[in-house]
């Protein structure tokens, strides 16, 4: 079955008998008003004055195809190639996690307590380590927002990297990428030493896979989200030993953590003699952000 014409009250009647099987109604209007602006340069709230109106057979095709790839689950950001994070777009593909809420709270955070008078760390020259960077978003976003500050961020995929250095150039901020393992780190990033470390590392575990959404499982990159049950705490562990030894006086460690793990990953931190450690929780109620100083 296809669109039966080109105009915009087709368009959506298809949208609506395909899919709303598969999406709650204010999600399906919503991925239908990307899909117009992006595929049309047609706003949201002009779908319901303009119904008459008609879109080109090639941008017909567009919706078509976006049809198809919902219809299997494929998250919209990666059909549209993009993705909104913390007031910026960032381009995303499958071999970048699409950006979340809740990583927006954990930067917001970050930038609020460097903003805070007398803070220990402000200075104008802060270093800055993003772990596991992905599409960038939490590099990008923190030097858009403390310009100042010095940001390497690093990733064990090459082709990450390249996402995150297109994100970089599209948010003109400089950004220093390196390729590297943190359960292994190179001297290339051990010869640094940081002000804020901040990672949002692998942290499903295999056995949540049956609890995670098709959208998720099928697309988004297995690497960058799962862990094996018999070390959930992997790279927390190895993030804050790497932090011990690379964090300047008073620097921070900052964490995206799993809501499961919540209080064993702040004991780790309290067992590594980490202070002022914090166990934050995101706006739906989860552990979600742990913190702590040297």
């Amino acid at each position: 079955m296809k669109i039966a014409s080109n105009k915009i009250a087709d368009i959506i009647r298809y949208f609506r008998n395909e899919l709303s099987a598969g999406y709650e109604k204010e999600e399906l209007d919503t991925i239908m008003a990307w899909c117009f602006e992006e595929f049309a340069g047609i706003k949201k709230h002009e779908l319901n004055i303009q119904t008459e109106r008609t879109v080109s057979e090639s941008q017909l095709l567009k919706f078509n195809f976006a049809v198809k790839d919902l219809k299997q689950h494929k998250p919209i950001q990666y059909i549209l190639g993009k993705a909104d994070f913390y007031g910026m777009q960032f381009f995303v593909n499958s071999n970048v996690l699409i950006p979340r809420p809740e990583t927006e709270e954990l930067v917001d955070l970050i930038i609020k307590e460097f903003q805070i008078p007398n803070s220990k760390i402000q200075n104008q020259s802060v270093n800055i380590l993003d772990i596991g960077t992905g599409s960038g978003c939490i590099a990008i976003a923190l030097k858009k927002h403390i310009p100042s500050a010095k940001v390497v961020a690093l990733d064990i995929s090459e082709e990450a990297l390249k996402v995150a250095g297109q994100n970089a150039l599209l948010n003109n901020v400089q950004i220093n990428f390196l390729q590297d393992n943190i359960l292994h780190p190179s001297s290339v990033i051990g010869h640094n030493s940081f002000d804020i470390i901040v990672s949002n590392p692998p942290y499903v575990c295999i056995s949540e896979k049956d609890e995670m959404q098709k959208n998720v499982l099928d697309y988004e990159p297995h690497l960058a989200l799962f862990v094996e049950d018999s070390n959930p705490l992997l790279f927390y562990n190895a993030i804050a030993d790497f932090a011990l030894t690379h964090l300047n006086r008073n620097g921070r460690l900052y964490f995206e953590i799993n809501g499961m793990y919540g209080e064993e990953t702040k004991q780790l931190m309290v067992e590594k003699g980490f202070k002022n450690i914090e166990l934050k929780k995101d706006l739906n109620n989860k552990n979600r952000i742990l913190r702590g100083e040297i």
